[in-house]
């Protein structure tokens, strides 16, 4: 594929998304973080990220 047929391709995709961006969604509902000192030179660190994705049925996928 030439330079041209590439950047033709390239810019119809960015089109593309801008005109229908993906439709999965994710929003971030907690963030914790939990440190415990177990040596002098040693932490324990746990985070835990709670979030929830919606998606669409796929149906205007891979078109």
């Amino acid at each position: 594929m030439g330079w041209f047929t590439k950047l033709c391709r390239n810019t119809g995709l960015m089109i593309h998304h801008a005109a229908k961006p993906v439709a999965g969604r994710k929003k971030k509902i907690s963030h914790q973080t939990q440190e415990k000192k177990i040596s002098e030179t040693t932490t324990l660190r746990r985070t835990t990220i709670e979030e929830i994705e919606v998606t669409s049925d796929g149906s205007d996928h891979n078109v």
